[in-house]
């Protein structure tokens, strides 16, 4: 399996990942901080794309999951949560939200999100009238009684 990386912008720094890390840290291409206001989500460019090269093995597809850091989470920013298909080439950008009361700043190059790649399992779909029983049936939200 290969990450090919195409940078949008020449000075755009590509995904870093160290040994036992589970996904490459991507990092903001912007050139001067950005202020996240108050309960606000802005969209950060990355300024690369990436497509991965691998064999198919048992008709799985893969995708690239957006996952937050944790060190932003503790000042207050998340990364939202994304699907990267396989098949998109362009720019990757990522939505992040500030939870603060008080405006954040996203410093150019700083690592903003990270980038996981992961099997996806799509089963062939047949149409049923029927589901089998389970003890939960058809109750929904906050119904197992976890609070």
């Amino acid at each position: 399996m290969k990450l090919l990386v195409k940078k949008f912008k020449n000075w755009a720094i590509g995904p870093i990942t160290r040994v036992g890390d589970s996904g490459y840290d991507i990092r903001a291409a912007i050139k001067r901080p950005l202020v996240i206001p108050p309960q606000t989500i802005v969209t950060v460019p990355t300024g690369i794309g990436v497509e991965v090269k691998y064999f198919k093995i048992f008709g799985r597809h893969i995708e690239l999951q957006v996952r937050p850091r944790s060190g932003h989470t503790q000042r207050g920013i998340v990364a939202q949560y994304g699907t990267i298909d396989e098949s998109y080439r362009g720019e990757i950008k990522i939505s992040i939200y500030n939870t603060n009361k008080r405006a954040v700043r996203i410093e150019p190059f700083e690592k903003i999100a990270q980038l996981v790649i992961v099997p996806i399992y799509k089963p062939k779909m047949k149409y049923s009238q029927n589901l089998s029983k389970t003890e939960r049936g058809e109750h929904g939200f906050g119904s197992t009684g976890d609070k």
